[in-house]
């Protein structure tokens, strides 16, 4: 088994842990929430809607299908995460680990 498979033998058993005990849940929604607080979803629909409508013919045609469309839009996305709300919900999520870890 290589290192990669074992991390991901380890992520798979915390995400299992993490559902199980409704945690998964409760942190899911910490991040739904601050991420609409942030304004956050405007901006992922702006983004979207921009690539969908500017540029012309050519975008249009680059950006065949929801799947075209989902891979402009999600690294965009994720970059426009506001730190604070990644830093909030990592706390969140080590709180938790140092939980069950103790």
């Amino acid at each position: 088994m290589t290192q990669q498979d074992e991390l991901n033998q380890i992520k798979s058993k915390i995400q299992e842990h993490l559902v199980a005990s409704g945690n998964y849940d409760l942190i899911n929604k910490q991040l739904k929430l601050q991420l609409y607080e942030s304004g956050w979803y405007d901006k992922v629909a702006q983004i979207a809607n921009d690539r969908l409508n500017e540029g012309g013919d050519k975008k249009k045609l680059e950006t065949k299908n929801l799947s075209d469309l989902y891979a402009y839009v999600r690294p965009k996305a994720e970059e426009s995460i506001p730190p604070e709300v990644k830093e909030n919900i990592k706390k969140k999520i080590e709180e938790y680990l140092d939980g069950i870890i103790q």
